[in-house]
């Protein structure tokens, strides 16, 4: 069972990972609990590095009332849920426009040029975070087309909010090891294990969304991470893993008048490229 939250890789990837062609890792429970640990850790160091983070999360950001009109954002934002005026009136998705058009991550919002909506100070006259953006904030570069992928729907009503076990529908494509991020309806979770179709999640409204119910034949869908992101930690926790046993991962080689010095270095030139191509700038 998993007891990763918001794990860029899971326990299978990473014994995919580590292990030569037709060779195989075999279960033990205390190593496996170890690479959950790993995993976790190496995911948020990632996180440290880039300066961002890959998963999907919901969240209420405030902010002043923009000079120029333009709303600019201090996180990578996928999807709005709510835009709400310093008047605490909604603002409707066809008032405004995010920005850049076409690419995910968003970094801004505007008010359309056709819109009769305007920026509004609060009850007290003030301009200070009085905009609230709530929605899914995260990075992504395919957001739309690759963020969430349909893994099976829920074979019962969920109908409690509280509960931490649900069931699929036979044929679903969750791993049966855990760690990774679901959504149903607009809940998120980080999923401990499936065994057969009992999905058993680790909390409920997880990643600042909001427990709720959820009808029989609910779409399940899976967070699907970039790639490259992936590959960053399961590199990250192949590091930490192997560092266990005093064993270093990859030397560099440089060549001297007095001979040739081996040194060790912890993370590939192919890491440190994606690394630099995520880093967030501010």
């Amino acid at each position: 069972m998993s007891t990763v939250i918001n794990g860029y890789c899971t326990l299978a990837e990473f014994k995919a990972h580590l292990t030569p062609p037709g060779e195989t890792l075999d279960a033990d429970t205390a190593d496996d609990a170890v690479i959950h640990a790993l995993i976790e850790t190496a995911s948020r160091r990632v996180d440290d590095l880039t300066g961002r983070v890959f998963y999907p999360y919901v969240q209420t950001r405030s902010y002043d009332i923009p000079t120029d009109g333009v709303l600019w954002l201090d996180a990578d934002l996928l999807e709005v849920t709510t835009l709400t005026n310093g008047d605490d009136d909604a603002i409707a998705s066809t008032e405004y426009v995010l920005q850049p058009a076409n690419v995910y991550p968003k970094y801004s919002l505007r008010i359309r040029d056709v819109s009769s909506e305007v920026w509004e100070v609060d009850s007290n006259a003030s301009s200070e975070q009085v905009i609230d953006v709530l929605g899914v904030w995260g990075y992504h570069n395919q957001y739309s087309v690759r963020g969430w992928k349909a893994a099976g729907t829920l074979a019962a009503a969920w109908a409690s909010t509280t509960t931490l076990t649900a069931t699929m529908t036979a044929g679903h494509t969750l791993d049966v090891q855990g760690g990774e991020v679901i959504k149903i309806d607009n809940e998120l979770y980080n999923v401990a294990s499936v065994v057969a179709n009992t999905l058993t999640v680790l909390s409920r409204g997880d990643n600042g969304s909001t427990a709720a119910t959820h009808l029989i034949n609910a779409p399940v869908y899976v967070w699907t991470y970039m790639r490259d992101i992936k590959e960053l930690a399961l590199e990250v926790t192949k590091i930490m893993y192997r560092s266990r046993y005093g064993e270093n991962v990859e030397t560099t080689s440089t060549y001297t008048a007095s001979g040739v010095i081996v040194t060790p270095r912890s993370l590939p030139v192919w890491a440190q490229e994606i690394i630099r191509r995520y880093q967030r700038l501010v």
